[in-house]
């Protein structure tokens, strides 16, 4: 093989390795990137669950004091 071929084979070669190390790394990047964005709304969703069906609460609550101004109810 002639020796210029053969210097621009590898050349190619090397462009194409270092090409898809650099995909590799993007990929991975993106990766990690939707594991925590994934990771954040599943967090969100159960805050919100949460919120929706008030399982913070007790399970029953003592009426306020008398004297706390409050109404019943939390109001």
């Amino acid at each position: 093989m002639d020796p210029e071929r053969q210097q621009q084979l590898e050349e190619a070669v090397g462009f194409a390795e270092q090409r898809a190390d650099a995909l590799d790394e993007a990929l991975r990047d993106t990766a990690e990137r939707l594991a925590a964005a994934l990771r954040r709304i599943e967090a969100l969703e159960a805050r919100l669950s949460t919120l929706e069906t008030g399982s913070n609460a007790p399970e029953h609550e003592d009426p306020p004091p008398p004297h706390s101004g409050r109404l019943p109810g939390g109001r």
